[in-house]
């Protein structure tokens, strides 16, 4: 099902239900000196009372990462007024700038952690939602390896029913599989509102059938997921080639920054 905006919504169905139970994650909570182990051991630690600053999140990427950052991205708002269901997905975009003559990267397609920071709950609603990406495609190789076949031997256009891109993203495809590797063999789990089949893609119907079923499991995922909230001042660091995150509908005001990063270990 695809909305007004492009984007490729699934829908959460029972049968899949014990194909994704106990995949969704509750973080584990730690002082930012003990992050850096928690992070390393489970892809993702939650740092409570981190501050009201959001350039926390640069303290805490240098700390928990070190000499395995290569790039920051600059920290972006995000939250709202009475916003919808924020399903599923993981950070990662286009977006180039011109600078005097000189091309900038403002976000780059291939980030491997995400740093959140709260900065003020909604009064309602708003709650985060964490699926291990690993988990879930495991079970898929077990119980669908048609699916997982596909998620990992085929392309995808990934912004492929984008509409309206905003200013600076390339109108060339971006041609990724849903489920790949890094030379230096770390794994990447991905999820797009927004995949359709490749351009002029002989088997169209059916890798957009495998898109679709895809985008199925996710909606499960999500609707069976444990929910955990983010306070006032609460810092969220994940592996984002491990974790696909998204957050329930709220009321009200939400206010939240994202750094996103790049390590030596990203494609």
């Amino acid at each position: 099902m695809t909305g007004t905006d492009g984007r490729r919504r699934g829908e959460a169905r029972p049968e899949l239900k014990s194909l994704v139970d106990e995949t969704g994650v509750v973080p584990r909570a730690a002082a930012l000196g003990e992050a850096r182990e928690v992070l390393a051991r489970d892809g993702v630690v939650r740092i409570p009372g981190a501050g009201p600053d959001p350039e926390a999140m640069v303290v805490a990427a240098a700390t928990l990462l070190g000499g395995r950052l290569r790039e920051l991205f600059g920290i972006r708002p995000q939250g709202g007024t009475d916003s919808p269901v924020l399903g599923l997905h993981n950070d990662g975009a286009f977006l180039e700038a011109d600078v005097h003559g000189r091309t900038v990267r403002l976000r780059d397609p291939d980030e491997d952690f995400l740093f959140m920071h709260c900065t003020s709950p909604a009064p309602s609603g708003g709650d985060s939602v964490l699926v291990d990406g690993y988990a879930l495609a495991e079970r898929i190789a077990a119980e669908h390896p048609s699916l997982h076949g596909f998620l990992t031997g085929c392309d995808v256009d990934f912004f492929g029913s984008r509409t309206n891109p905003p200013r600076g993203v390339p109108p060339t495809p971006l041609l990724r599989r849903m489920i790949e590797h890094t030379r230096g063999g770390r794994r990447a789990v991905r999820a797009s509102d927004y995949a359709l089949p490749v351009p002029r893609e002989p088997y169209w119907d059916t890798h957009l059938a495998h898109i679709e079923s895809y985008a199925d499991v996710l909606a499960t995922a999500f609707e069976a997921a444990p929910r955990f909230r983010l306070e006032s001042g609460d810092l969220l660091v994940l592996d984002n080639y491990r974790f696909l995150h998204g957050r329930d509908a709220f009321t009200g005001s939400r206010e939240l920054h994202v750094l996103s990063v790049r390590t030596t270990e990203a494609f």
